[in-house]
């Protein structure tokens, strides 16, 4: 027995001399918060969405926070009135950053069995600070992927990596009717954590991570609880620095997701969908090029 304590000791701090090696080297670990980062417009449910962390979430069906409720963790339980959802990126994104986030899109499409996404190429002329604030970016019902280099204007705070906003369908608020993603590219610097390296101040985020956890808000989902779920990809908070990636999803966001878009084919085998987008999103990915085809290519799919 004390032979085994030694070496349980001696292991320990092996693992903890490892830790401060690979923080003293430069690549900074932070646990950052995304409350606040999802939101309807004012306008459009203000007058029933509830605050969280000062910015305003969907108001969603009753229940929402309760996990007896079949509608826990959705905003729009009743998701896009079509599929595939049309989406164009930031006319100044690098083809490795679209390719992050098709691949982010992909994970959410294995997840439900169903092609989710069909790519209308760059927003010409337009990026993220083409838009004078931060709602303005829903006004030409086109749904975006923005970098936004002036990131005050939006109103939220600097340490707010992105957010995903949209307007629901005025008829039915269960249902999304456009939606954005704006990524705060003044603060932050995103790609392929495990590649590329901090620029200046700019602390390194994963963007596969993140765009995998604003897709959630863009298809339906709020934030879980990690005392109920701890390894959802919607827990409010995920760690950003050099080499840090949180790419797959649990077993709740698949369940959750399927409850708004349903599954198809192999999909609806939940535990089986879960180990797949694990090993997936631990494979080498493809080219951006082939990303892009794969996902542009896909037939529309009905819920």
């Amino acid at each position: 027995m004390q032979h085994l304590g030694f070496r349980y000791t001696s292991l320990l701090a092996v693992v903890m001399t490892l830790f401060v090696t690979f923080v003293a080297c430069g690549s900074q670990l932070y646990q950052v918060s995304l409350h606040g980062d999802s939101g309807p417009r004012p306008s459009v449910t203000q007058s029933t969405a509830p605050a969280s962390g000062g910015a305003l979430m969907a108001s969603g069906p009753d229940g929402n926070a309760d996990p007896r409720s079949p509608n826990f963790g959705l905003h729009a339980p009743g998701g896009w009135d079509s599929l595939p959802i049309h989406y164009r990126v930031d006319a100044t994104m690098p083809a490795a950053q679209v390719a992050q986030i098709q691949l982010a899109m992909h994970t959410w499409e294995v997840a439900t069995g169903r092609s989710l996404f069909a790519y209308d190429g760059m927003h010409q002329g337009i990026t993220g600070d083409s838009f004078k604030d931060l709602y303005s970016s829903l006004d030409d019902s086109k749904n975006g992927l923005y970098l936004d280099n002036d990131w005050l204007k939006t109103g939220k705070p600097t340490v707010v990596l992105a957010t995903t906003i949209w307007d629901n369908d005025a008829s039915d608020v269960n249902k999304i009717l456009t939606a954005d993603i704006r990524y705060n590219d003044q603060y932050y610097i995103f790609g392929d954590a495990l590649v590329i390296k901090p620029v200046d101040s700019r602390e390194v985020v994963d963007l596969q991570t993140v765009a995998t956890h604003e897709l959630g808000h863009f298809l339906g989902l709020i934030h879980i609880d990690p005392s109920i779920d701890a390894h959802s990809i919607m827990v409010a908070s995920l760690y950003i620095g050099q080499g840090l990636t949180t790419r797959a999803l649990s077993s709740g966001d698949i369940k959750r997701i399927q409850r708004i878009y349903g599954c198809g084919g192999s999909a609806c085998n939940v535990e089986a969908t879960q180990a797949l987008i694990e090993k997936m999103v631990h494979e080498a990915p493809p080219s951006p090029a082939t990303a892009s085809l794969e996902t542009s290519n896909k037939s529309t799919v009905a819920k």
